[in-house]
């Protein structure tokens, strides 16, 4: 069987009600945190992400570890305050 992935679309319009439960997988929360990470880059707070990302890295440690490497990038030092 086959694991289809939602496009950056379909997920942008799944997560913009936040009164849905939407579970993401590892692969569709990295295209949601690509997009995000531009989005802070641009200068967007950190809290400002999609809630529905946040609950993703709060369950998966890869994906959290993934993230804080992607942060310190972006902010030349500074790990995710979440992290341990």
């Amino acid at each position: 069987m086959t694991k289809v992935i939602r496009s950056l679309w379909e997920l942008l319009l799944l997560t913009c009600d936040t009164g849905k439960s939407v579970r993401l997988t590892c692969e569709e929360c990295f295209i949601l945190l690509g997009y995000d990470a531009d989005l802070l880059a641009g200068g967007a707070p950190l809290e400002e992400i999609r809630p529905i990302v946040n609950h993703h890295l709060a369950l998966c440690p890869e994906c959290q570890a993934r993230f804080d490497e992607w942060l310190e990038e972006l902010n030349g030092e500074q790990p995710h305050p979440h992290s341990n």
